[in-house]
């Protein structure tokens, strides 16, 4: 089978998709970025090589979108950089030097300096379009997600599509690369929304609105006339009162209960009354078309004082996941060990946010919680490099076209061993034997199970970065100014029960600072790097405990305690929540004004601009975000 035909097998995966080795110590020396060189080939030499290698023709559209025309949710900046090759085939040590990067790094042995080559990672910038100028990296990750290139810890080639075309002396163009980039099952990923889509809950109150206007003139002219139709309007002008009340589930009732109250005040009127049956009938249609998408909408799992702080706008909920079977895991279709276990199958992450403002009314959709339940284990109990050496992690996406190559050398081996063994010549038999068993040994260990489940995204970094990115596309889509984390403090998900480093040093507090109100915290750091890519900026800002238009507030106290084992051991801190908001004057609750500086909290956030509203970057822009190689770090 040609390497055509097998890349075939892996784009038909794709129809019908709408969507979207560093040592532990010794001391290192600056990474190099790379630019592109001009080419130093003369005319006569290029148009030689043209005939002997006609040109391919390059599946190459504008940034991130992958050969694509129309602009999908996630895209990759190392396939643009792959389409920078060129248009010829390329050997797979050209490709691993134009995809990785190596870097001399001293270290000390027996006391006495040294100095080795260790593997890097690539670095460049883009040269034309929206992002000119700016730096990206080609990831380790990236390139073992996609099967295209596997490292061990010495940073040597040991697996993937490189790595077999490597030994059978085959030769690469960009396009078939790149399609290994595009299968990457981070692309593939799929999303399942909990909550009320933006602008949905304005449509229907509006719709709510306008039409009890006409329901009380209707009232007024029948409650002399026709009594029955009157009480009939009445009760559909309750329920329609109750739509501005939080709830699809609820809404979705009252639409129905005002829609039978209507359709039987219409009945009971006089025959004569023509004009007048098809005001409501009209009444009918707009509540129904404007509250029809919620047949489609699940309500949120967990908007609760347990789970979520409470207060904000429009709470929803979005699980990412792969919706199809992981081979070689576990169990393919893994249900169990997520919160969501019910929806989907292979949950790589969630997401929990809501809609808060500031004080001079920007609207900020505000992060309560980003959790990978499935890939945890992985990132308690493998460090960086072993999480993708191909080892303790397999990753079995695209992983066909790299068996399916050693399966046909397998037969060849096979014929080239009976044929010497004819000839008696013993060096050449060991050799040949020697090559059967070596192929055997890889095509055994292809099939062989690693230690850990493969889910992409391990590490809180990782899924970060793109639940992170898909929220600013999204706040740029719906009209938000920020996006916010809210910070530790502000967290409320039983903190005190389930530990602090964690959720610390992945939210931190309001300044950006992580554990003890020190260094850096992961999500504040993801924000800056996006914001440098953005060319926006990121840092902290005041945000609304609940809606400012909504006076009211039923005002909820917690105190927390940290732990033995803390620098900040037996200090406390106090989150202060509103559990509800309302309009009007409510017994128990407290009058506190949009312009009362309690009403807000301070949080670290992200300007939202028009450029996040395009395809977002697979993959942190840089690596090492504060993340030892070598070290594993627990998150609670």
């Amino acid at each position: 089978m040609s390497l055509r035909s097998l890349f075939q097998f892996g784009k038909r995966l794709l129809k019908g998709k709408k969507e979207s080795a560093q040592p532990a110590t010794g001391q290192q020396t600056l990474q190099q970025t790379y630019t592109p060189k001009p080419s130093q080939a003369t005319g006569k030499e290029l148009a030689v090589r043209e005939l002997r290698d006609p040109p391919v023709v390059l599946k190459q559209t504008k940034p991130l979108q992958m050969g694509d025309e129309i602009s999908p949710a996630f895209g990759s900046s190392t396939y643009d950089w792959v389409m920078r090759k060129g248009r010829g085939k390329y050997t797979a040590d050209e490709w691993l030097e134009h995809l990785t990067a190596r870097r001399k790094e001293r270290f000390n042995i027996f006391g006495k300096p040294a100095t080795r080559t260790v593997l890097d990672t690539k670095k460049f910038k883009y040269d034309r379009g929206p992002f000119a100028g700016k730096e990206v990296n080609v990831s380790r990750e990236e390139l073992f997600d996609s099967n295209l290139a596997i490292f061990d810890s010495r940073g040597d080639l040991t697996g993937g599509l490189l790595f077999a075309a490597q030994k059978f002396g085959l030769k690469l163009d960009a396009n078939e690369v790149g399609a290994m980039l595009k299968l990457n099952p981070v692309n593939r990923l799929k999303t399942m929304n909990f909550g009320l889509p933006e602008g949905l809950q304005k449509k229907i109150t509006v719709t709510a609105d306008t039409n009890k206007k006409i329901i009380e003139s209707l009232q007024k002219k029948y409650k002399t006339i026709n009594n029955d139709v009157a009480e009939e309007l009445e009760d559909a002008k309750y329920y329609l009162n109750n739509f501005s009340k939080p709830g699809s589930d609820d809404i979705a009732m009252l639409s129905n209960d005002t829609i039978a109250r209507l359709k039987r005040a219409r009945d009971k009127l006089d025959i004569n009354e023509i004009n007048d049956r098809k005001v409501i009938n009209k009444m009918i249609g707009e509540i129904s078309e404007a509250t029809a998408p919620l047949k489609s909408v699940t309500k949120p799992k967990y908007y609760n004082n347990e789970q979520t702080l409470m207060g904000g706008d429009n709470y929803r909920e979005v699980v990412f996941y792969l919706d199809e079977p992981i081979k070689g895991n576990s169990s393919p279709l893994k249900s169990g060990g997520s919160h969501f276990s019910d929806f989907v199958k292979n949950e790589i992450f969630h997401v929990r946010f809501d809609t808060r403002f500031t004080p001079d009314g920007k609207k900020v959709l505000s992060i309560h919680q980003i959790q990978a339940d499935n890939a945890k284990r992985v990132a308690e109990n493998l460090n960086r490099v072993r999480q993708f050496d191909g080892v303790s992690r397999k990753n079995p996406f695209q992983k066909d076209i790299e068996n399916r190559m050693f399966l046909e050398a397998q037969s060849k081996l096979q014929n080239e061993l009976a044929k010497v063994a004819k000839g008696g010549n013993a060096s050449n038999i060991y050799k040949a034997a020697d090559d059967l068993q070596r192929n055997t040994k890889r095509l055994s260990e292809q099939v062989s199970r690693g230690k850990y489940d493969y889910f992409p995204m391990p590490e809180a970094a990782d899924y970060n970065d793109h639940a992170l990115k898909y929220l600013l596309q999204l706040a740029s889509r719906e009209g938000a100014d920020y996006v916010a984390v809210l910070p530790f403090d502000m967290l409320n998900y039983k903190a005190s029960v389930d530990g602090f480093k964690g959720n610390e040093y992945s939210y931190g507090y309001s300044s950006g600072r992580g554990i003890n109100k020190k260094g850096k915290a992961i999500i504040p750091e993801l924000m800056k790097r996006s914001a440098r890519f953005f060319n926006s900026t990121a840092g902290p800002i005041k945000i609304s405990r609940s809606n400012p238009k909504k006076p009211y507030k039923k005002i909820e106290t917690e105190t927390y305690t940290y732990k033995d084992g803390h620098a900040l051991k037996g200090k406390s801190f106090t989150r202060i929540s509103h559990s509800d908001a309302v309009e009007n004057p409510k017994k128990g609750y407290k009058l506190i004004t949009e312009d009362n500086p309690n009403l807000y909290f301070d949080a670290f956030a992200i300007k939202v601009n028009n450029l996040m509203r395009g395809t977002q970057k697979t993959y942190k822009s840089k690596g090492g975000l504060v993340v030892d190689m070598f070290k594993t770090m627990r998150y609670n």
